[in-house]
């Protein structure tokens, strides 16, 4: 028992190091790795959890109280044993609540992670268990520390003016820095951060992957990952809590784990181009609400 809790607790480290996806810079203050409860309670229904992702774009300051450009709903059910993970642009219009309408990412950087998850709450009717927010340095280090991540591009991604990513197509196994670029890229796609935020959810099942290859090779592989989640991560959350997310790294399975942005159309409110989520989207907020998967 005491192996598997070890183990699980890796589950905690994919999340948290899977998604700093910004587009700010460097600053060591904005590139740490911080989780917390959304409510001072934990009441999961029926089995389900919901964890918000979040990436800040800070440069300086506090991170919590900048904008997120990365933008994830990940859903989990105990009882099936499925998931989902459900992303949002960050460009996308809707109500904050004391704020009125805005750019979804503006949640953050006026009420921290919190109100970001208000506003996600208020729009989708999922309650919201924990956020976790990241940064640069956090994710890079934490690739450093567990190894390559393997993936299949389906095109040569080259944005040498955005995020900086020159990667051709093919099976690659992406190094912290290339990992980066990959997540960052939206210039090198027509729809840009419609195809960027679907990556962002992508690259966090081919981090499941990793984590349940290296374990079930060697289960001794699991120490490094909390020894790169206790380096870069601050975790408000029990030991208790933890030990009952972790719990579930042996079991989920990436192919159980759907992968959904939200329908949205492009448009414009005064001069600022934004996004607006379809209605359509009430159902897969309705399924997801009810399962925590897309099934």
């Amino acid at each position: 028992m005491t192996r598997r809790a070890l183990a699980l607790v890796g589950l905690i480290a994919m999340v948290i190091t899977t998604f700093p996806f910004l587009d700010g810079g460097t600053d060591s203050r904005a590139s740490g790795v911080s989780a917390g409860r959304v409510h001072e309670s934990f009441q999961p229904s029926d089995g389900k959890i919901y964890i918000l992702v979040l990436g800040s774009d800070a440069r300086h300051g506090n991170p919590q109280h900048a904008r997120s450009d990365a933008i994830h709903i990940v859903g989990i059910n105990t009882r099936t044993m499925r998931g989902g993970i459900l992303n949002f642009p960050r460009d996308s219009w809707v109500d904050i609540p004391g704020y009125g309408s805005g750019k979804i990412n503006e949640a953050m950087e006026r009420g921290g992670p919190r109100l970001l998850a208000r506003t996600l709450e208020n729009l989708t009717r999922i309650r919201l268990d924990y956020w976790v927010l990241t940064g640069f340095q956090g994710f890079e280090g934490i690739i450093r520390r567990t190894g390559n991540i393997p993936i299949t591009l389906q095109r040569d991604i080259f944005d040498p003016g955005g995020s900086g990513a020159k990667l051709k197509a093919g099976k690659r196994r992406l190094p912290s820095w290339r990992a980066l670029a990959y997540v960052r890229t939206r210039k090198a796609f027509k729809d840009g951060d419609i195809a960027r935020t679907s990556n962002q959810g992508r690259f966090l099942l081919q981090m499941l992957k990793l984590l349940h290859k290296q374990v079930g090779r060697d289960p001794s592989a699991v120490f490094k990952w909390i020894a790169a989640g206790r380096e870069f991560t601050e975790l408000n959350i029990s030991a208790d809590e933890i030990f009952r997310l972790s719990i579930l790294a042996t079991q989920l399975e990436a192919g159980r784990i759907g992968n959904v942005t939200v329908p949205v159309s492009i448009g414009n409110v005064g001069a600022s181009s934004v996004v607006f989520i379809s209605p359509r989207a009430k159902n897969i907020y309705s399924r997801f609400r009810d399962n925590a998967s897309f099934r």
